[in-house]
């Protein structure tokens, strides 16, 4: 499935403001991205009654930013090449609670494991 197909959006955390982000065009200004579940949106055929996913990049955002622990370290430029490459943490995503998934973003692409 392609990440363009799950309304991505970049995030950037707003310093002097206690667990605060908002939204921003570029990757490159970016301390992470939320997009809409790939296993939720299959599984609903689409948006509605879909929850979003939140993944922080390493070194970005504090620690105790929710949703932790999970930091991912991305590559590429923007939403149709972006990967998440082993870092510290890892470079599958997994969802330790409700749907609870687990997948891969590689080229622009996410994927069930």
């Amino acid at each position: 499935m392609r990440l363009l197909d799950l309304a991505p959006q970049f995030l950037r955390f707003v310093p002097g403001e206690p667990k605060t982000f908002a939204s921003c065009e570029q990757l490159a200004e970016a301390d992470g991205i939320e997009f809409l579940c790939p296993k939720c949106f299959a599984a609903n055929n689409g948006p509605i009654g879909t929850h979003a996913v939140i993944c922080w990049f390493e070194g970005k955002v504090p620690d105790d930013l929710r949703p932790n622990p999970g930091r991912w370290n991305p590559t590429g430029t923007g939403y149709h090449d972006l990967s998440f490459v082993p870092g510290a943490k890892s470079n599958s995503v997994l969802l330790l609670g409700g749907c609870a998934w687990h997948g891969f973003l590689q080229n622009g692409e996410v994927t069930l494991v």
